[in-house]
């Protein structure tokens, strides 16, 4: 039950701010999203439209489905306090739930700290990055799986 509770907040709150700063953010699109998903897969100026634009499209629809509009500050807002709640929940432990190794929701959780802290990705605008920060437990967190395991 702990487990899944902590879980919604990735899958919505994390998920949804980074769904709006990847793909819906121009700045990061043009520099990040278009370097990853669209550029490598054809060299097609048509394609890599409409390339873009049903990655955009796709993410519009999925924050649409909570709400009429996408309000930017409450989902950077909810990002922020999903941060919160995962430092509570990390505390000073090493890793997620007091284990001794990192599981299955340490990883989860390092899927989006990772690239939002990753600056080789060559984020413009990275509202996300500064939430994060702010929580040092996390970012240590982070540091500790990449030395660990990469």
């Amino acid at each position: 039950m702990r487990f899944d509770a902590y879980s919604s907040l990735l899958d919505h709150r994390l998920r949804n701010a980074w769904l709006y700063t990847l793909y819906l953010d121009p700045l990061n699109f043009s520099s990040v999203a278009r370097k990853l998903y669209v550029n490598p897969f054809t060299a097609n100026f048509l394609v890599r439209m409409a390339i873009a634009t049903e990655l955009q499209d796709a993410a519009r629809k999925e924050l649409l489905k909570r709400s009429p509009y996408i309000d930017v500050d409450d989902l950077m807002a909810e990002a922020n306090n999903a941060f919160e709640s995962l430092s509570i929940l990390l505390g000073s432990n090493l890793f997620f739930f007091n284990r001794e190794t990192p599981g299955l929701f340490d990883a989860s959780v390092f899927a989006y700290t990772h690239l939002i802290l990753d600056v080789k990705l060559g984020w413009k605008h990275n509202p996300l990055e500064m939430h994060l920060r702010r929580y040092s437990n996390l970012v240590k967190h982070r540091q500790r799986l990449l030395e660990a395991y990469f």
